[in-house]
């Protein structure tokens, strides 16, 4: 009788399982072929892999010896769930073999699978193993989940501004402020918050020397927009569970209600400020935040701020163009231009309000009713928008109940009487604002930003028009304060009369 021949394949998935390891594997494999008086012919490997989350047929060292040239009858594996966790996997994996007139050898389960009964056993055990896999997967993420929910740190970055410090309430650890790095997240924050573009906020972290990231070279663009895109600013953390890409999503660790938890001595910003901030970023994606916009021949100090007069009350922005090859701005409905006046502009600013204290509207929500009701709609759009796009229809379901528990909830907090204060601080004086921003034309726009709503244009004569002149074209909106807040009435008065 000819020397039945025979290939070994042996797979891990964390390298460090001495137990379970390569060599351990190979050594069974070749101790069971040797008692049998096969002859071992080849062996192949896939090496840190797992069998929950790559298909045999997706693995390299799988699909060499299924294009080996070798002639074999058997692959002796260690255990089935060297091959695959899953039972289709199993099924294909074995019928790809005998495909080729081969049959799997197990030697842990003393399974031969070129006989029926080896296959009947086979089958039941390859189910168990897909059921061993979902158990633990699911005992996995619900332990993750609950130290999530606890505020322990279970691995990965730490994003940057935090550190992972001793548990003061129990064991392991818990995320908190890094003292050398925090203050330059608030001042990204701030900086982005009044208006500044992501590119200035990079050269303000060189100036002043701020570590990066990797502790090597100069801030980049990409690694400040990460960095307030991060939901720990506002002390949430990053969850998406079933996940299976690098990428980390945008959803976040929630509640039984499906709201956010969040960790306030974390955060830095209020939730609401935080996503008001990345609807900034999201914004600012246009050319007028970018490097290439500072650098253009039109100004960036009026966009946005300029609206054409001549279509009614609700107006049309104007754009930023070039008129005779001179920086200016046009309508794009009815081609109203003007150019050369934004130093007009700026005279008329601080004639009016440059000896006028700039005050920086600052609204605060207190604890009540009104403090969960941003989430629970911003929550209420995203299970809309989920459940639009789900066709399974017992996720379907839960979501629909989700939204139903939050709705009842939206009910409740409104009842709740809202305890909301709207004032504002005392900045310092408009015309000292504008010497300090110098040539910044990103800080000088911020300045701007606190004094007008808008600069509406009309249209004028033709030919050459005196400062006077343009200046009748403009109508400026002035921003004045809602709410006398904690400032002396008289006073506040005083600093917003004749606007």
């Amino acid at each position: 009788m000819p020397t039945r021949r025979a290939v070994i394949y042996a797979r891990i998935s964390v390298a460090q399982e001495a137990s379970v390891s390569i060599d351990r594997q190979r050594e069974a494999a070749e101790q069971y072929a040797a008692a049998r008086g096969w002859q071992v012919v080849g062996t192949f490997t896939d090496d840190g892999v797992s069998a929950s989350h790559n298909k045999p047929v997706d693995r390299a060292g799988w699909r060499e010896l299924l294009a080996s040239p070798l002639q074999f009858e058997a692959v002796i594996i260690w255990k089935l769930d060297r091959l695959a966790r899953r039972v289709l996997d199993f099924h294909l994996a074995n019928e790809a073999l005998r495909g080729r007139g081969a049959g799997l050898v197990a030697v842990e389960n003393s399974l031969d699978l070129t006989t029926g009964d080896g296959r009947f056993v086979a089958n039941v055990l390859a189910s168990f193993a897909e059921y061993e896999a979902d158990a633990i997967s699911a005992r996995v993420a619900a332990a993750r989940t609950h130290l999530l929910t606890a505020g322990r740190v279970v691995g990965g970055t730490v994003p940057y501004g935090w550190q992972s410090v001793r548990n003061p309430d129990g064991p392991g650890l818990v995320l908190a402020h890094n003292p050398d790095r925090i203050d330059y997240v608030r001042g990204m924050a701030e900086r982005v918050r009044r208006g500044n573009s992501i590119y200035s906020v990079v050269q303000w972290l060189d100036e002043v020397g701020a570590p990066t990231p990797t502790g090597r070279g100069g801030w980049a663009y990409n690694s400040v927009e990460r960095i307030l895109r991060h939901p720990i600013l506002a002390g949430m953390t990053p969850f998406n569970p079933g996940n299976t890409t690098k990428e980390r999503g945008t959803n976040v660790l929630r509640d039984s209600d499906g709201l956010p938890v969040v960790v306030e001595s974390v955060a830095i910003l209020p939730v609401a400020d935080w996503r008001a901030l990345v609807a900034k970023l999201d914004d600012n994606d246009s050319a007028q935040s970018k490097p290439r916009a500072l650098r253009s021949k039109t100004s960036a100090l009026l966009s946005g701020l300029l609206w054409c007069g001549e279509h009614g009350a609700d107006g049309v922005r104007m754009h930023r163009c070039t008129v005779n090859g001179r920086p200016g701005y046009t309508c794009p409905e009815c081609s109203q231009s003007i150019s050369n006046f934004e130093p007009l502009v700026v005279e008329e600013f601080l004639r009016q309000k440059g000896e006028r204290v700039r005050w920086t509207r600052v609204e605060k929500v207190y604890e009540g009713g009104a403090a969960l009701l941003p989430e629970i709609e911003h929550r209420l759009d995203e299970l809309d928008q989920l459940i639009r796009q789900v066709t399974d229809r017992e996720q379907r379901r839960e979501l629909q109940e989700q939204q139903s528990t939050l709705l009842d909830l939206r009910d409740a907090k409104r009842e709740e009487a809202p305890i909301v204060s709207l004032r504002y601080e005392d900045a310092g004086w408009f015309e000292d604002d504008w010497a300090s921003a110098g040539e910044d034309v990103e800080q000088q726009r911020a300045v701007l930003d606190d004094a007008m709503e808008r600069i509406w244009v009309r249209r004028g004569g033709t030919g050459r028009r005196t400062p006077a002149q343009v200046l009748a074209r403009l109508t400026f909106d002035w921003k004045v304060p809602e709410d006398l807040g904690p400032i002396d009435a008289d006073q506040q008065a005083a600093d917003f009369q004749g606007v």
